[in-house]
Parts: C-alpha cells; sequence; structure tokens
C-alpha cells in the first residue's frame, strides 16, 4: 500500500508504535550502554523521553501533522531524561518545526523534516560525537532525502531512512574506539532505530506486539 501524504492521525499513531517499541527494548538498550560512561540507562531515559512524548500525542491526536508534532516536541522536551533522551527530543524539535505550518506531508516534506531534526540536535550539542545517536539519525535522514528525489511513496522513504539508520548503527563501533573495545554498537542510536522501526511498521499496518530483540546482558558484554 503506497502513502503519498502523512496526516497527523496517522503520524501520531507512528509515533505511540514507536514508543511501545523502544519500551519494549529498554533493557536492551541499557545493557549496550558503554559511553559516554557504561551507567547502563540510556534505554530507561530514551524510554522516559519517549513516553512522555507519546503520551502528550495521545492527549492531543489532530488531523494538523504539524500540530502533533508540536505536541510530540512538548512532550519530550518535559520528559526529557539523561544525553540520550536530550538528544531525542532536539531531534524531534526540529522535526516538528519543519513541519509546524503543515496540515499534512508528501514523501519530501516527511524526509527534510528527518534533516531538520538533525541539524537541530547537532546545534544543541556542545562537542558532538560521531559514532552515536548523532550519527545514525544523520545517516538515515540523508537517505531519506535521497530517496524522495524520485520517490513519492512515505512508506518507501521510511524504509530507505530505517535501512541506512541500521547499517549506520552497524558502523558506530568504527567510530567509537569504546564500542569495538567491548564488541557493541551505540546505545542511543540503537534506540532511534527501534523508534524508526516503530514508525514504519506502523506506515506498513504491521503490529509489533511485544517482539524484543534478545541480546546479551552488560556482564556477559563487558567479560
Amino acid at each position: 500500500m503506497s502513502i503519498t501524504t502523512l496526516d497527523g492521525k496517522r503520524f501520531a499513531k507512528m509515533v505511540l508504535l514507536g514508543a511501545t517499541h523502544l519500551s519494549n527494548n529498554a533493557k536492551m538498550v541499557d545493557a549496550l550502554n558503554v559511553f559516554p560512561v557504561p551507567d547502563g540507562d540510556t534505554g530507561t531515559n530514551m524510554n522516559l523521553s519517549m513516553t512522555s512524548g507519546a503520551k502528550e500525542v495521545k492527549n492531543n491526536v489532530t488531523p494538523h501533522i504539524g500540530k502533533v508534532g508540536s505536541s510530540l516536541a512538548r512532550g519530550l522536551l518535559m520528559g526529557a531524561r539523561g544525553n540520550s533522551g536530550v538528544i531525542l527530543s532536539q531531534l524531534f524539535r526540529g522535526f516538528s518545526k519543519a513541519i509546524e505550518q503543515k496540515e499534512t506531508l508528501n514523501a519530501s516534506e516527511f524526509a527534510h523534516a528527518f534533516e531538520m531534526g538533525v541539524e537541530t540536535a547537532y546545534k544543541a550539542v556542545m562537542k558532538p560525537v560521531e559514532g552515536t545517536i548523532l550519527t545514525v539519525a544523520k545517516d538515515a535522514a540523508k537517505q531519506a532525502v535521497d530517496a524522495a528525489k524520485n520517490e513519492t511513496d512515505i512508506v518507501v522513504v521510511m524504509e530507505e531512512l530505517l535501512k541506512e539508520a541500521k547499517a549506520s548503527l552497524n558502523r558506530t563501533p568504527d567510530l567509537l574506539p569504546v564500542l569495538k573495545e567491548v564488541g557493541v554498537v551505540d546505545s542511543g542510536g540503537q534506540g532511534l532505530v527501534l523508534v524508526y522501526e516503530g514508525f514504519l511498521s506502523e506506515l506498513k499496518g504491521e503490529t509489533i506486539d511485544n517482539m524484543s530483540i534478545a541480546t546479551p546482558s552488560m556482564n556477559e558484554l563487558v567479560n
């Protein structure tokens, strides 16, 4: 099924499924957390942040996608926890700023909103570090923008965005030595991929249910 325009109600469902998928896998993301310090709370912080954003969206569902985006940004900002939660909130603050005047989005506008989110997040971080959630978001957004040049189907653009997000995530150990040393991918990047997986599942009419990704515990990773 092709989707050429995205409205607020559909986007709200995407946000809710993205938040649910992240929540279901928060412990797995915690287990990956070795940067900047191995305190095992990235998944928890991102989950608290995204849940706050999703709650605000759920309470303010409207066909106007710009207003839904603003609700998401407001909720994320209010609930932002830790570095990863703050960066997540900034990604969607930029995203929402790009769409705030729009009732619906086409594929190109959808892709460019992700790009605007990346620009906002990079500006918000004093010393951006590559090999983190920022890199995953940047690479994914670039792929989405490239795809949208020749593609009007938002589902396809989201597929391309997620595919590159996963590829970028797998490259994070090559950019951050501490990740390679321990043998893990970046925890914040993994959290973002989970959100994007939820987005795509909703667009395709799929349910994630309680699907979670098996991962070794922190002790297994470190030993």
